[in-house]
């Protein structure tokens, strides 16, 4: 019995042993250092438990303490990496930290583990004149598979810039991103190659409650989440680590020279190059400013970018805009621009070479413009004193839509343009010093409601251009709307060669237009007004402009059939104000052009090569 109890003393010791050799961890490796220069390495000590270090080929668990090294142009500086759940052999953990030739990213892909930890990171970057420092607490990496990490998790961020013009205080709440390939992200850095293909670098990302405040004091933003999906990316020219250290050797610099600047420019558009997202988006976004220097309030409900997608274009957009700045204020309920595109200004910059912006030809300075899309505003309210001398009286203008496209370009310059404004209206102060607004105050307007129409597109097969609209429109006023086709426009009016564009336009011909005049109610109160200036009533006044009109066509434009076709529609108009529709197409059917109008001695001739019809509604 003594013996029995004896031997289980034994065994229940040598557990308990055996369990607490497990929880120990000495140190296997001390005061490591690898790399020189703007790749450096250095780690206190490596420690592994007991069990672990018996077996000398694995380390399931270990921690490396007093980490620092520089890579990316930054400095990385952790008191404690934990590593557990490693699945590869302890020569490949070792070799990640080694001072071995074999890319980073190389040593990355053979990387699997469980969890790393680290309870506090702090990186430090200089950015010019200006060091920004970053503190990350309670970093976990999560399922790490050749590399690649299914999810990362930091629970606060802290980032302050010093050292520009003032500094600025940045914190995060928690940050998570999803798939992060550590490999190609390491490449970005290694790799000189801008022709490589974009990669997707993670999945998803998501940052909760961003807190900026100037170090200065003038003013403060949020913003309460910051989310985005497929960020792609791709090396540079010179690797990002080129790149970065590129742009921190101009920053420093008070003036750089033409070729300095010039260099910038390339430096800049190969990294906009290098960079894409499927989605990225800001919501709940505020900004103050202190009262004093900076009186700006206001916030934004949402901000997007949404990257090209097949025949998709990308997208930028900003919803729900209220800033108010001392007694002014501007509401928008969304700003896009789609299609909006820096290819061509990217791919112009790449054929210039080592050029100077002041070496550029027209053809060059083309070849750089970048392709517009289509800019849209909607519901914008503008609310601010109408002069400085009389502050308590305020100008409110509002605009229901204001878009513009610009696209299909050649040579740089669009070839399908429209623009729109639609219910701009405001109201009319009766202390306005504008002329315009005192004649429409003098018409009985009290305000104005009007629309705005202008589009024409380069057909390049016909060779044509059509003015699809040229419109205004003013609510209990009436509207004008004028069509028509230009032909013989031939793509040497697009032409970087202002000689040859120029020629091109005198070549081209008008072969038809059309106008169409609708009143709702301007003409009553002309003649209303007119009337009661001149002492007499509004239908006798119209009974004269209506028998007079033919007889002064007839005396500007001639005696002709097309001369009495127009008198007599515009006369009926005026008569009883409807609709007025007016076409004129060439009798000639490759149309007139500029030299035609030059040579016509009066206006008779040129109505002579018209086929005019008219009529009143």
């Amino acid at each position: 019995m003594m013996k029995l109890l004896h031997r289980s003393g034994i065994c229940a010791l040598a557990l308990m042993a055996g369990t607490a050799a497990m929880q120990f961890e000495p140190i296997v490796l001390r005061d490591l250092a690898f790399g020189s220069g703007t790749q450096h390495i250095a780690i206190g000590a490596v420690k592994t438990s007991l069990w672990s270090a018996a077996f000398a080929q694995t380390a399931d668990s270990f921690t490396l303490d007093n980490v620092r090294f520089t890579w990316g142009g930054a400095t990385y500086e952790a008191k404690q990496v934990s590593f557990s759940g490693a699945s590869v052999a302890r020569r490949d953990i070792e070799g990640l930290f080694s001072s071995t030739a074999e890319p980073l990213a190389d040593k990355l892909a053979r990387i699997d583990v469980k969890q790393v930890t680290i309870p506090e990171l702090k990186v430090s970057q200089k950015l010019g004149q200006e060091t920004q420092t970053a503190f990350y607490r309670n970093i976990s990496l999560n399922d790490v598979v050749r590399g690649k990490i299914a999810s990362l998790t930091i629970e606060t961020t802290a980032v302050e810039g010093t050292g520009g013009k003032s500094n600025t205080l940045i914190s995060y709440g928690r940050t998570i991103l999803n798939d992060l390939d550590t490999p190609a992200f390491a490449k970005l850095y290694d790799t000189k190659d801008a022709s490589a293909p974009l990669a997707r670098i993670y999945s998803t990302f998501s940052i909760e409650k961003i807190d900026m405040v100037d170090g200065a004091g003038t003013y403060s933003a949020q913003i309460a989440r910051l989310s985005g999906r497929d960020i792609m990316a791709r090396p540079t020219k010179d690797s990002w680590n080129g790149t970065i250290a590129a742009i921190n050797e101009l920053a420093q610099k008070e003036a750089a020279s033409p070729d300095e600047q010039t260099r910038l420019m390339h430096i800049v558009a190969d990294l906009l190059g290098a960079l894409d997202a499927g989605l990225l988006e800001a919501t709940g976004i505020t900004f103050k400013g202190n009262g004093k220097e900076n009186k700006e309030t206001g916030s934004i409900a949402r901000i997007a970018y949404t990257g090209a997608n097949g025949s998709q274009a990308s997208e930028m957009r900003a919803e729900g805009i209220d800033v108010t700045d001392t007694d002014a204020r501007v509401k928008i309920g969304a700003v896009s621009l789609s299609g909006f595109s820096l290819a061509p200004t990217l791919e112009g910059l790449k054929a210039l070479d080592s050029k100077s912006l002041k070496e550029l030809d027209s053809t060059a300075v083309r070849s750089l413009i970048p392709t517009l899309g289509t800019l849209r505003i909607t519901d914008m309210d503008f609310d601010a004193p109408a002069t400085e001398d009389k502050p308590d009286e305020h100008v409110r203008v509002v605009w229901k839509l204001m878009e513009m496209t610009a696209d299909k370009p050649m040579n740089g310059i669009p070839t399908n343009i429209r623009f729109e404004q639609r219910n701009v209206s405001m109201t009319l102060s009766d202390s306005s010093d504008d002329e315009l607004a005192q004649q429409l105050r003098a018409l009985g307007y009290k305000s104005i409601d009007g629309s705005f129409v202008v589009a024409a597109a380069w057909n390049e097969s016909a060779h044509e251009i059509a003015i699809k609209e040229f419109s205004m429109d003013g609510k209990e006023m009436g509207s004008v709307r004028v069509t028509g086709l230009i032909g013989n426009v031939t793509p040497d009016l697009f032409s970087p060669d202002e000689a040859t564009a120029s020629a091109a336009l005198i070549g081209a011909k008008a072969k038809s237009a059309s106008v169409v005049v609708e009143n709702r109610g301007l003409v009553e109160r002309y003649l209303a007004k007119t009337a009661k200036e001149e002492g007499t009533t509004p239908e006798a006044l119209q009974k004269m402009y209506s028998g007079a009109t033919p007889l002064v066509l007839s005396s500007m434009i001639g005696n002709s059939e097309q001369s009495r076709t127009l008198g007599q529609a515009i006369s009926r108009f005026i008569e009883k104000p409807g609709k007025l529709t007016i076409e004129a197409q060439s009798k000639n059917p490759s149309g007139f052009g500029v030299m035609d109008v030059m040579l016509a001695s009066d206006p008779k001739v040129l109505l002579e090569k018209l086929k005019i019809t008219a009529k009143a509604e």
